[in-house]
């Protein structure tokens, strides 16, 4: 049972702390003040069950928190606390059983073995929602409750396989139907069918090797005319070169420039020029030391002051003037021939360029290779594969459109021919249709008697405090799906037509006895359930609710919201005992 409930920023509660005690606990106010929010706030810590997590948050505020204190019936302490912020993000519980942390998997599997149900199950008949139509009796998960909890939702698992296999014989059995109308005369059809679809393939395989075998031809032709082609264009570049480079040097007139000889023609040409050159700068040089030597005689011949520079005697002025004047000449005219040289030498040079030059050119032509080889092949093609490629497409297609003919052809052949063995194969089938049927109903009559001897303490003990509670009202049946029928007149009326008083009645005794005969669960809360009812019934639902614990059953706690103050507190007055009453407040 809920021994202490905490909210945090809750609706109205900006911090309260509600504690609960064993026995019928009636939680009163007037309508508006809260009462609701205690059974949402305990049902999402407990649960993590909500309507509308953005409107539990106390406005102003962005994070609310409820966390409840659980007393298992083995009288472990479990305590949970959960959160809500206004942001969309999920913030894992805080779960200590003991005192001890533990996980959220860890806590589902606590309330399993504590109560011998699924949380979900547990959640839907402990703490119900506030809204009246996902709290019908039907609703709640009865049958699927008391297959597990008393063993026998195998056999509902076994019915879905056995329908599972019937649904999917069935579906053989129709294909085989439809696939195997195939008569003798068919049969003969379909083998000239598929004689002739294989002469058509024979055919077109062999016009698609013709074909095939004609573009090949073709392409080779005219990669060797291409080849050819590219060769041709290379020679000629390079006679070209040739005429071009010819044009460009000096050479013999008698000398026939080709591609083949213009390198040994512009080697020896370069060597020519090279050895004149290295003659004519030798002269050069030879011409400037004479000419050296004698601007020396001059300066000397000027330093003797009229004496031979060489024998030292006399010398007179016509002589001195003599050999200044021949020395002269003898100087200017090696000056002349040195210019003479100088200008052969940059006349060698540019031609050693030139020829250099025309040597670099020529290396950078591309040597056209050897011609293209003629295919070995056959290549007198007329056509070219531009004009042969469709009609090989086209033959493509043929080849295709027959061998799929063929195929489609032996395929229908294959069918009909094992038309007699599918037909063999439908009996066994029609067989295995008629035992799986037997034993879905075999099945499904054990699993309908199990879930009746499951439901029938249960629903005879409803029927007889409905009985108590309503004595004028007809007797109650209540089967194993939850749906529950009055019985007017020896006809059933369905739950929907109840008085709101009725349905009330009919959902707190189901609850309550399914808490107490069909799990172990010792607690149960109900939000307004007195509301709108007459005062007749409300007192009886009132007094049925405070004595619920009272009994020998596990059921040690019921907690009641209400604005029927008065009455509560007469139930109080009547057995303090087993009633407790909490007054709750906005904000309190």
């Amino acid at each position: 049972m809920i021994r202490r409930l905490t909210l945090k920023n809750w609706r109205s509660y900006e911090d309260v702390t509600v504690r609960f005690s064993p026995g019928t606990t009636f939680v009163v106010a007037s309508n508006g003040v809260g009462k609701t929010s205690l059974v949402e706030a305990a049902r999402w810590a407990l649960f993590a069950r909500i309507t509308d997590e953005h409107a539990a948050i106390r406005a102003g505020t962005t994070i609310a928190a409820a966390s409840v204190e659980l007393e298992l019936p083995d009288r472990r302490i479990l305590e949970i606390e959960r959160t809500l912020t206004v942001k969309p993000r999920r913030i894992p519980p805080v779960v200590r059983l003991d005192g001890e942390s533990q996980t959220e998997e860890e806590l589902r599997q606590h309330l399993i073995d504590a109560y011998r149900t699924e949380p979900t199950f547990l959640a839907g008949l402990t703490m119900p929602s506030s809204d009246r139509e996902k709290d019908k009796p039907s609703a709640l998960g009865l049958e699927e409750h008391l297959g597990r909890y008393y063993g026998i939702d195998g056999l509902k698992t076994a019915v879905d396989q056995l329908k599972a296999m019937q649904k999917a014989n069935e579906a053989r059995i129709k294909r085989i139907k439809n696939a195997n109308a195939a008569t003798a005369k068919r049969l003969e059809q379909l083998c000239a069918v598929v004689d002739e679809t294989a002469r058509r393939v024979a055919a077109a395989n062999e016009a698609y090797k013709t074909l095939q075998s004609r573009v090949d031809s073709a392409r080779e032709r005219e990669r060797f005319e291409l080849e050819t082609r590219t060769w041709q264009d290379r020679v000629a570049e390079r006679n070209e070169a040739v005429r071009r480079l010819a044009a460009q040097i000096s050479v013999d007139p008698g000398v026939t420039i080709s591609a083949e000889n213009i390198d040994d023609v512009l080697d020896h040409h370069l060597e020519e020029v090279e050895a004149r050159l290295g003659t004519t700068r030798t002269d050069i040089a030879v011409k400037k030391s004479k000419a050296a030597l004698l601007t020396a005689n001059e300066e000397r011949l000027a330093e003797a002051h009229n004496d031979c520079p060489v024998c030292r005697r006399p010398l007179d002025d016509n002589t001195i003037a003599s050999a200044h004047e021949t020395n002269a000449r003898e100087i200017a005219a090696i000056r002349e021939s040195i210019q003479d040289l100088e200008s052969t030498e940059n006349e060698l040079l540019a031609q050693r360029r030139q020829l250099k030059a025309a040597q670099s050119e020529w290396r950078r032509v591309p040597k056209p290779g050897e011609p293209a080889q003629a295919p070995a092949t056959d290549i007198n093609e007329p056509m070219s594969t531009a004009q042969l490629s469709p009609l090989a497409e086209d033959a493509i297609e043929s080849r295709v459109a027959a061998r799929t003919d063929h195929l489609q052809a032996t395929q229908a052949l294959d069918q009909a021919q094992s038309a007699d063995e599918a037909m063999r194969e439908l009996e066994s089938l029609f067989k295995r249709e008629a035992s799986l049927t037997v034993a879905i109903r075999a099945t499904e009559a054990t699993l309908t008697q199990l879930l009746n001897d499951t439901i029938r303490p249960l629903a005879s003990e409803v029927d007889q405090r409905w009985t108590a509670l309503f004595p004028d009202r007809g007797h109650l049946s209540t089967e194993a799906s939850g749906d529950i029928t009055r019985n007017i007149n020896g006809h059933p009326l369905p739950y929907d037509s109840f008085s709101t008083g009725e349905s009330m009645g009919a959902t707190i005794l189901l609850r309550l006895l399914v808490a107490q005969m069909a799990t172990t669960a010792d607690f149960c809360w109900f939000d307004e359930p007195l509301e709108h009812l007459d005062p007749d019934v409300r007192r009886r639902l009132a007094n049925l609710l405070s004595r619920a614990t009272s009994g020998e059953g596990q059921l040690r706690q019921i907690v009641v919201t209400t604005y029927e103050e008065p009455l509560a507190r007469q139930l109080q007055a009547r057995d303090s005992d087993h009633v407790t009453l909490i007054d709750v407040r906005p904000a309190s």
